[in-house]
């Protein structure tokens, strides 16, 4: 059985990723404050204590989701941000270099400008925040670390959550929860897509001859949204009511956000892998495991 380990194991999506995978591959994941047993606690930062982890759990795959994820976050500490999002990976995808592990990088659709969507894997990059420049960095760094490594690009995302603040799609409903009246930006288009089918994606993407794979790919569902017609959505799964909500036509966040970076998924249409969700079946089913439990 092969072994994939994962870092940001404790987050929304390196969670899924387990759940995922575990069924069929020997999973070791790791997060570092959160971390609890059967968790790895592991410092990213500490080059040696990464290197001392891949030698000592030898996976044949990692997948690489730990970040810094939040754009206002890293547009207020560079530093911090260019440690996780950029040298961690860059060091991180050496060292599978060196030891013949197959590395998929979890990336974004924030390395786009939003301007002339929909983006196919060959586009040209040009992000508008910290957060899309230092993904554009660390995808640089991974795949001039080596060719067969995975760049696996990916929106704005939501799935079961630990708080509903977890997810910048279900913290919509802890607003709505507080204020019936919120204004919500309606201005950038999001496409809202459910971490297992990354995860699906992805236990795909793994079945395949390391020699088919490398290089970027675009993960995405097709569901065009912005965060006002996700409220609406959000409001009626809640059983609230959405006539009240607030239509923002202009942005309001301090990083700057584009306006529409649609990522046009060819090579994995190529492949024939398709995993994709309607979004007010799927939310309503989130939010209704969630305030359940």
């Amino acid at each position: 059985m092969q072994t994939i380990a994962i870092t940001g194991a404790t987050g929304l999506l390196g969670r899924t990723l387990v759940k995922t995978l575990e069924a069929h591959y020997h999973i070791v994941g790791c997060g570092f404050r959160r971390a609890t047993p059967p968790l790895v606690s592991l410092d990213l930062s500490d080059k040696d204590a990464v290197s001392a982890f891949l030698d000592e759990y030898v996976p044949d795959v990692l997948i690489h989701a730990a970040a810094e994820r939040k754009p206002d976050v890293c547009e207020n500490d560079h530093a911090q941000t260019l440690a996780l999002n950029v040298a961690a990976s860059e060091h991180l995808a050496k060292q599978c270099n060196q030891r013949g592990i197959r590395l998929f990088f979890i990336s974004t659709d924030y390395v786009f400008d939003g301007v002339n969507p929909p983006y196919v894997e060959q586009a040209t990059t040009n992000p508008l925040n910290f957060y899309g420049q230092s993904k554009q960095q660390a995808e640089l760094a991974v795949l001039a670390s080596d060719p067969t490594h995975c760049v696996i690009r990916v929106p704005v995302l939501y799935g079961d959550v630990e708080y509903l603040a977890e997810s910048a799609v279900t913290v919509i409903a802890e607003q709505l929860k507080s204020d019936p009246h919120s204004a919500l930006d309606d201005w950038a288009i999001r496409y809202p897509t459910h971490v297992e089918d990354i995860a699906l994606t992805l236990a795909d993407l793994i079945a395949l001859p390391k020699a088919q794979l490398g290089g970027i790919y675009h993960v995405s569902d097709t569901q065009a949204l912005t965060k006002y017609q996700m409220a609406q959505l959000i409001a009626s799964a809640l059983g609230l009511d959405g006539s009240s909500l607030v239509a923002l036509p202009e942005p309001t966040q301090s990083a700057t956000r584009p306006h529409n970076c649609a990522l046009k998924d060819t090579r994995l249409h190529t492949l024939g892998i398709a995993h994709h969700r309607d979004f007010a079946a799927a939310i309503g089913a989130v939010l209704n495991q969630h305030l359940q439990g």
